[in-house]
């Protein structure tokens, strides 16, 4: 189709753009739904770019600030809920706004945002019971971060148990992480990475407090999603469990003793290959 729009030499016919800002900034937006090697959508997408950067100075009201956010940010490339919010405000000062559709559009944001407020109530409660902050201050704090990360994944209110879900495991997932890459001596990331091959209560005996911590509460949360899938869904998925931790905990360990022994080169052709 944008064949069309070309001269005899090939190029891009741009007269008249200028004319049509609002088809230029649609034409932007969807310039970034291209994949690598569509050279015609990377050439639509520069076009689009330069023209609406060189009339920037001449638009105004709330048709200038979406050209600024959307060259800042393409449209297909925030979290559909925070941009909701956004367009709720520009379609408001609309002379051809549907009023129903906009109060359904606010009702409908205000209720999701509801269904955060409780996610968000659960995860605090479930983040100061587990104990890291006191017991792992070395640790990254990043609860709402990850939350933040797991709703622009799985926006849609009915996957609440998703994003706990994926809050959490990140969560857990940091703490090891700063376990093997700042704080634990070898000798512990050895022995906390045997515990993780053993997967049971009695192969963290020999761990270090901070390390129990971290232990237990993958277990916890590893055999609590092992439960609700079994119980929604019939399927064990216990042994991909904990072969997935292993293998995780193991490929930490082979970085740590990499970095120990300041043989990054052969870390580098390992994270290459990987």
């Amino acid at each position: 189709m944008f064949e069309n729009f070309r001269s005899r030499d090939g190029k891009f016919i741009q007269d008249g753009l200028s004319k049509d800002m609002e088809g230029v900034l649609a034409l932007y937006e969807a310039s970034h739904l291209g994949m690598h090697g569509e050279n015609t959508l990377e050439e639509v997408k520069d076009i689009s770019t330069k023209s609406l950067k060189s009339l920037m100075g001449k638009l105004d009201g709330n048709f200038a600030m979406q050209v600024k956010e959307s060259l800042e940010i393409p449209l297909h490339w925030r979290m559909s809920r925070v941009e909701a919010r956004n367009f709720i405000d520009v379609y408001q000062t609309d002379t051809t706004k549907t009023l129903t559709l906009l109060e359904l559009a606010m009702l409908d944001y205000n209720l999701v945002q509801s269904v955060y407020q409780q996610e968000v109530k659960e995860l605090a409660r479930w983040w100061r019971e587990l104990g890291f902050k006191e017991k792992l201050p070395f640790s990254r704090d990043r609860l709402m971060e990850n939350f933040l990360w797991a709703m622009g994944i799985v926006s849609e209110p009915q996957f609440s148990k998703c994003r706990i879900g994926l809050t959490k495991f990140v969560c857990i997932l940091t703490a090891i992480d700063d376990n093997y890459d700042i704080y634990g001596s070898m000798d512990e990331l050895e022995c906390f990475t045997n515990a993780v091959n053993r997967w049971e209560m009695k192969a963290m005996e020999n761990l270090p407090e901070y390390m129990k911590i971290c232990y237990v509460a993958m277990l916890n949360f590893a055999n609590e999603v092992v439960f609700d899938v079994l119980k929604s869904h019939g399927l064990d998925i216990f042994p991909y469990i904990k072969e997935a931790w292993a293998n995780l905990c193991g490929s930490y360990l082979v970085e740590a003793q990499w970095f120990s022994s300041g043989y990054t080169p052969a870390l580098n052709a390992y994270l290459e290959n990987a």
